[in-house]
């Protein structure tokens, strides 16, 4: 249990970057963007145990922003 917080610091300090681009690509303005990796992150926080080692967890956290973003629009869309 106490490698938990060091597992999801790394791969945050890994792929922050990577996923801020990915969301800032595609939001209409920063705060939008930060919202979704926000998201992203406390998705992968809850969901620790599944996030793949190594290289893999980046598609994985891909595949979970593709998801947020499609909520988000969704959300923007009812407004």
């Amino acid at each position: 249990m106490g490698s938990e917080p060091a597992r999801f610091e790394a791969v945050y300090r890994a792929t922050y970057g990577l996923i801020m681009a990915y969301a800032a690509r595609r939001c209409h303005s920063p705060q939008d963007a930060a919202d979704v990796v926000a998201e992203t992150f406390a998705i992968a926080w809850r969901r620790l145990g599944e996030v793949p080692e190594g290289e893999r967890a980046i598609l994985w956290l891909y595949g979970v922003a593709r998801k947020v973003l499609a909520n988000h629009y969704r959300v923007e869309v009812r407004r």
